[in-house]
């Protein structure tokens, strides 16, 4: 299995990538998946991606590609490709429709990094399977969306909202952050591709979280095929 993590950010810059893309590297090294690593927009062209199973925007931020690498993307994924976005994938390229309809939603706001109660909805999944029961608390950045995606994806955990201070939009003044039904982490298929979003993984404590590290193994063998 060959994936490829990108990291390239326009705008803010999570300080955890650096833990990040080594717990990727430590991930693909034990399974014997050959993984690149690059934060260059031009890596994304047909022939480059004709080879790769998994995709993985990890922490992007922002505007990231021209039209060229777009287009290679998104061919990519049309064509049977798995995407994995992790955190922040709602919160990249919101101005190219086919990404955000592929994502699903779009980033608004979120309060301070806090302890939140997550619900895992489908234990079924190679991405949550693992899970003993169907509560998971962990201490995390807990995104809004401009939408619930529900009804256009495959919700597998979501959180809830009475376990943490959803209302504290100190850093986006105006913006409403409750949704009430929340969901964090979804699926979707897209042409004969997949995508896998999750919208945990902002602490650098969760890189060194089996459970965390597991429910991203699971995404990505997922997205590789294994359905």
């Amino acid at each position: 299995m060959k994936v490829v993590v990108f990291t390239k950010t326009d705008g803010y810059r999570h300080d955890c990538i650096p833990e990040a893309v080594q717990a990727l590297e430590r991930l693909c090294r034990r399974n014997n998946w050959n993984m690149v690593h690059t934060e260059d927009s031009l890596f994304f062209s047909k022939s480059n991606l004709k080879s790769v199973d998994v995709v993985v925007f990890l922490q992007t931020i922002g505007n990231i590609l021209a039209n060229a690498q777009k287009q290679a993307i998104e061919e990519f994924v049309m064509d049977g490709g798995g995407l994995v976005t992790i955190h922040t994938g709602t919160a990249t390229e919101n101005e190219w429709p086919w990404f955000s309809e592929a994502i699903g939603a779009k980033f608004i706001g979120h309060p301070p990094v806090q302890s939140g109660k997550l619900i895992i909805e489908d234990r079924s999944h190679p991405g949550t399977a693992f899970f003993p029961d169907s509560v998971w608390i962990i201490e995390d950045e807990w995104y809004s969306f401009d939408r619930n995606p529900r009804q256009e994806v495959h919700v597998l955990i979501s959180i809830d909202e009475s376990s943490y201070d959803v209302d504290d939009n100190r850093w986006f003044e105006g913006v409403n952050q409750r949704m009430g039904d929340h969901p964090l982490v979804w699926y979707k298929v897209v042409g004969k591709g997949t995508v896998f979003q999750t919208a945990l993984g902002h602490t650098a404590e969760l890189y060194s979280d089996s459970l965390f590290i597991k429910h991203l193994e699971g995404a990505l063998i997922w997205s590789a095929g294994v359905k």
